[in-house]
């Protein structure tokens, strides 16, 4: 009688080895998602990942392995990077291993941050399971398929603080009301606008909810105009952050405002809202501190912009006497005195 049993229990184990031998790499999926697809350097970003077993056998064995450059950095706590990180001078591993039983799925998350501006590729996955015995492990590959732009982080330079002052002017033009037979445009909504001057045809075009822009009295502007000068790539970087803090100050504010660049940050029109920055954040951060033309020809477009009211906040990473030269004479064609932020002088006084 035991060697029956014997014999059929081996046979049964020998049956399932065949047949988890067969298992059809189709019959196991890998799916990864981002939070966010834009971050700051050190802002904590989370990769979910979810592995489905759609065939009848388990899957006793199955790893998980994720490669993390050096240009990333897991924020994880000890215990975890204990038991599943290993880091060399490449970067960091970071390996799961588990059970999938049969028509079952297993989810996780890894969270980590970028550590400097620029445009990451997340990599490569490695999935790795066993047959039922576990003698004859098989490993597949493929791309986790997700990029992440890391912008520039907050500049902390204090002169950026009296951009409220200045910009808080309100300057009485020709009506005491909105006009609103006169439509400037169109904005994203930003929830300080009555909803009766929410546009629902433009809305519906564009999925999101889009307010016209009248002609008002309170006609406050901003134009952010940077000058890429690729000689100092520490101070551009500096720069990037100042038209990051800028951008965020003036959303703060509640102020429209455009871009205009000699480089490839390029130009953006006039806007206010999340779109609008997001529009920004993602140029700074996949800015190549690429300069086209000179400053001259920069302020030559903001010459025959010719928008009244309009505040030229200018961002340079230094003041030399051409520079110097450019701004007064953009003082003179101007109604208001334009800002002007050195990272240089900045970083001087730091």
């Amino acid at each position: 009688m035991i060697p029956a049993v014997l014999g059929l229990t081996v046979l049964l184990l020998a049956l399932f080895e065949i047949a988890s031998r067969r298992l059809d790499l189709r019959n196991l999926y890998i799916r990864f998602s981002l939070d966010t697809k834009l971050s700051e350097p050190g802002e904590i970003v989370t990769l979910r990942y979810t592995v489905r077993n759609t065939s009848v056998f388990p899957i006793l064995y199955a790893g998980l392995s994720l490669r993390l450059d050096t240009d990333f950095s897991p924020e994880e706590d000890a215990e975890f990077m204990k038991k599943h990180a290993v880091s060399d001078f490449t970067g960091t591993r970071i390996s799961y291993h588990f059970f999938l039983g049969p028509k079952r799925q297993l989810s996780g998350k890894l969270r980590f941050s970028v550590r400097r501006r620029g445009l990451y590729d997340l990599g490569k996955y490695y999935l790795e399971f066993g047959d039922f015995m576990g003698l004859k492990p098989r490993v597949i590959s493929g791309e986790i398929g997700h990029r992440i732009i890391c912008t520039a982080a907050p500049c902390p330079v204090p002169a950026i603080q009296a951009l409220g002052g200045e910009l808080g002017a309100v300057s009485v033009r020709r009506f005491l009301f909105d006009d609103p037979t006169l439509v400037l445009g169109y904005r994203d909504y930003t929830g300080r606008e009555p909803q009766k001057q929410i546009s629902w045809n433009q809305s519906a075009k564009s999925g999101r909810l889009i307010v016209r822009q009248h002609d008002f009295t309170t006609d406050r502007s901003a134009l952010v105009v940077v000058n890429v000068d690729p000689t100092s790539r520490r101070l551009m970087e500096q720069c990037l952050s100042m038209v990051s803090s800028v951008c965020r100050l003036l959303e703060q504010e509640k102020i429209p405002y455009a871009m205009l660049s000699n480089g490839d940050l390029h130009s953006l029109a006039e806007g206010l809202g999340s779109s609008h920055l997001f529009s920004i954040q993602r140029r700074i951060g996949l800015s190549g501190l690429t300069g086209y033309t000179g400053f001259p020809s920069l302020i030559e477009k903001c010459l025959r912009r010719k928008k009244p009211g309009c505040t030229h906040i200018v961002i340079t990473p230094s003041l030399d006497d051409g520079i110097r030269a450019c701004i007064r004479r953009l003082a003179r064609y101007t109604d208001r005195e334009p800002f002007v932020l050195c990272a240089e002088e900045s970083t001087e006084s730091a």
